[in-house]
Parts: C-alpha cells; structure tokens; sequence
C-alpha cells in the first residue's frame, strides 16, 4: 500500500512539472479540458498540502479564465449543462 502511495505521489508530481513546463513553453493556446484537467491537479497537491503548487497551478488557471476564448467556453459549457439539467428535471429553481 506504501509503495502504491509512493506512485501515486510520484506521478503527480511528474504531472505537475510537466504541466509547469507546457506552460512556460507552449500552453498559449486556449483548451477547456486544460482547465478541467487545471481543477484535477489543483484538488489533488490541496490534498498533498503542496501550498506553492497550488498557487502556481491557480495563477495558471486565472490566467486562462481572462482570455476571452476561455470564458466564451465556460460561458457555452455552463449553459449547456443548465439545459441538461432542465431537460432532466433537475432545475434549482
């Protein structure tokens, strides 16, 4: 159980260095499932108390959230889901 523990931390440190590098070289782009994928690694180094991470990965992930092209996204996203919801029956209304 240790050694799968001993992975797991080892992979998302690997997975946090990685995203650290693609966005110092490449993450220009505009990508929703980088934002989802942003809110998994995030809630993960919460739970490792990795405090520093966690502010990088956030500036990253606000850094996103001011482009345009990203709200636009989230924006569609969102109502998306809110027809789904209604669609279902599942409104908060």
């Amino acid at each position: 159980m240790k050694e799968l523990q001993k992975d797991k931390d080892r992979f998302l440190e690997e997975c946090f260095q990685h995203v650290v590098e693609l966005e110092e070289i490449a993450l220009k782009g505009v990508s929703l499932s980088t934002q989802v994928h942003l809110d998994f690694l995030i809630d993960k180094m919460k739970e490792k108390g990795e405090t520093e991470k966690v502010k990088k990965l956030e500036i990253m992930k606000n850094k996103m959230e001011e482009n345009p092209r990203v709200k636009s996204a989230l924006s569609y996203m969102s109502g998306k889901t809110a027809a789904m919801d209604r669609l279902r029956g599942n409104t908060a209304e």
